[in-house]
Protein backbone atom coordinates (compact mmCIF):
# COMPACT_ATOMS: atom_id res chain seq x y z
CA UNK A 1 0.00 0.00 0.00
CA UNK A 2 2.77 2.49 1.16
CA UNK A 3 4.55 1.81 -2.77
CA UNK A 4 1.23 2.48 -4.46
CA UNK A 5 0.57 5.70 -2.60
CA UNK A 6 3.66 6.87 -3.46
CA UNK A 7 3.52 6.23 -7.52
CA UNK A 8 -0.50 6.66 -7.95
CA UNK A 9 -2.00 9.86 -8.53
CA UNK A 10 -5.98 10.11 -6.75
CA UNK A 11 -7.84 13.19 -6.91
CA UNK A 12 -8.19 14.35 -3.04
CA UNK A 13 -5.15 12.70 -2.18
CA UNK A 14 -1.16 14.22 -1.24
CA UNK A 15 0.85 14.44 -4.28
CA UNK A 16 2.58 11.13 -5.09
CA UNK A 17 6.40 11.75 -4.27
CA UNK A 18 7.63 9.85 -7.30
CA UNK A 19 5.74 12.64 -9.32
CA UNK A 20 7.10 15.62 -7.14
CA UNK A 21 10.76 16.15 -9.51
CA UNK A 22 8.86 15.80 -12.53
CA UNK A 23 6.51 18.59 -11.54
CA UNK A 24 9.46 20.94 -10.08
CA UNK A 25 10.96 20.46 -13.74
CA UNK A 26 7.39 21.66 -15.42
CA UNK A 27 7.50 24.21 -12.87
CA UNK A 28 11.08 25.63 -13.00
CA UNK A 29 10.28 25.91 -17.42
CA UNK A 30 6.82 27.69 -16.92
CA UNK A 31 8.75 29.85 -14.66
CA UNK A 32 11.37 30.86 -16.89
CA UNK A 33 8.78 31.21 -19.77
CA UNK A 34 6.77 33.50 -17.98
CA UNK A 35 10.05 35.46 -16.70
CA UNK A 36 10.30 35.32 -12.84
CA UNK A 37 12.98 33.15 -11.67
CA UNK A 38 12.57 33.40 -8.01
CA UNK A 39 8.60 32.93 -7.62
CA UNK A 40 7.66 33.03 -3.96
CA UNK A 41 6.10 30.10 -3.51
CA UNK A 42 4.80 27.09 -5.99
CA UNK A 43 2.70 24.52 -4.76
CA UNK A 44 0.22 21.32 -6.45
CA UNK A 45 -2.24 19.34 -5.92
CA UNK A 46 -4.33 16.41 -7.39
CA UNK A 47 -7.42 16.79 -8.24
CA UNK A 48 -9.74 16.42 -11.93
CA UNK A 49 -9.43 18.40 -15.03
CA UNK A 50 -13.08 19.71 -14.26
CA UNK A 51 -11.90 20.52 -11.04
CA UNK A 52 -8.72 22.57 -11.68
CA UNK A 53 -10.86 24.46 -14.20
CA UNK A 54 -13.31 25.32 -11.96
CA UNK A 55 -10.48 26.11 -9.29
CA UNK A 56 -8.69 28.97 -11.94
CA UNK A 57 -11.94 29.85 -13.80
CA UNK A 58 -14.04 30.18 -10.58
CA UNK A 59 -16.91 28.01 -12.04
CA UNK A 60 -17.53 24.89 -13.73
CA UNK A 61 -15.76 24.01 -16.31
CA UNK A 62 -15.20 20.90 -18.71
CA UNK A 63 -13.08 18.26 -18.63
CA UNK A 64 -14.73 15.55 -16.96
CA UNK A 65 -12.82 12.89 -14.27
CA UNK A 66 -9.34 13.04 -16.09
CA UNK A 67 -6.73 13.13 -13.02
CA UNK A 68 -4.14 15.85 -13.17
CA UNK A 69 -1.88 17.65 -10.81
CA UNK A 70 -2.61 21.68 -10.34
CA UNK A 71 0.42 23.83 -9.67
CA UNK A 72 -0.18 26.94 -9.11
CA UNK A 73 2.38 29.84 -8.54
CA UNK A 74 2.84 33.26 -6.63
CA UNK A 75 5.35 35.82 -8.09
CA UNK A 76 5.44 38.79 -11.17
CA UNK A 77 5.07 37.17 -14.47
CA UNK A 78 4.19 38.20 -17.83
CA UNK A 79 2.37 36.33 -21.05
CA UNK A 80 5.29 36.04 -23.48
CA UNK A 81 2.48 36.10 -26.77
CA UNK A 82 0.83 39.89 -27.36
CA UNK A 83 -0.29 39.69 -30.69
CA UNK A 84 -0.80 42.60 -32.84
CA UNK A 85 -4.17 44.07 -31.99
CA UNK A 86 -7.04 44.13 -34.75
CA UNK A 87 -6.87 46.88 -36.78
CA UNK A 88 -4.04 48.89 -35.96
CA UNK A 89 -1.13 46.45 -36.49
CA UNK A 90 0.78 47.51 -33.10
CA UNK A 91 1.76 44.83 -30.64
CA UNK A 92 -0.32 44.56 -28.10
CA UNK A 93 1.25 44.79 -24.39
CA UNK A 94 2.07 41.43 -22.46
CA UNK A 95 -0.44 40.54 -19.98
CA UNK A 96 1.41 40.70 -16.44
CA UNK A 97 0.10 38.82 -13.23
CA UNK A 98 0.77 37.59 -10.17
CA UNK A 99 -0.80 33.83 -10.51
CA UNK A 100 0.55 31.14 -12.80
CA UNK A 101 -0.85 27.88 -13.09
CA UNK A 102 0.21 24.78 -15.07
CA UNK A 103 -2.68 21.93 -15.34
CA UNK A 104 -0.47 18.60 -16.48
CA UNK A 105 -1.84 15.16 -16.92
CA UNK A 106 -1.31 12.76 -14.37
CA UNK A 107 -0.29 9.91 -16.69
CA UNK A 108 1.62 11.57 -19.38
CA UNK A 109 2.98 14.86 -16.98
CA UNK A 110 1.79 16.26 -20.41
CA UNK A 111 1.04 20.18 -19.94
CA UNK A 112 -3.01 20.38 -20.34
CA UNK A 113 -3.81 23.95 -20.07
CA UNK A 114 -1.44 27.06 -18.68
CA UNK A 115 -2.82 30.29 -17.52
CA UNK A 116 -2.15 33.65 -15.79
CA UNK A 117 -4.21 35.35 -13.60
CA UNK A 118 -3.68 38.59 -11.55
CA UNK A 119 -5.27 37.47 -8.37
CA UNK A 120 -5.33 34.30 -6.54
CA UNK A 121 -7.38 31.58 -8.02
CA UNK A 122 -11.41 31.94 -7.06
CA UNK A 123 -11.48 28.21 -5.55
CA UNK A 124 -8.10 27.83 -3.28
CA UNK A 125 -6.03 24.56 -4.78
CA UNK A 126 -6.19 23.65 -1.11
CA UNK A 127 -9.99 22.96 -1.24
CA UNK A 128 -9.30 20.19 -3.90
CA UNK A 129 -6.91 18.70 -1.77
CA UNK A 130 -3.58 18.34 0.27
CA UNK A 131 -1.17 20.86 -0.83
CA UNK A 132 2.77 19.60 -1.60
CA UNK A 133 4.68 22.11 -1.59
CA UNK A 134 7.34 22.47 -4.68
CA UNK A 135 8.72 25.81 -2.97
CA UNK A 136 7.87 27.75 -0.45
Amino acid sequence: MTSERSTVAVPGSPVPAAAIPRLRAIADRAVKAHGDAAPSWISAVVTTQEKALASVNGGSGPGGNTVVYLVTMKGHFTWPRAGPVPLSGQRAHARTGHYLYVMVSAGTFDQIARGLRPSPPPVAPSSLGPVTWLKR
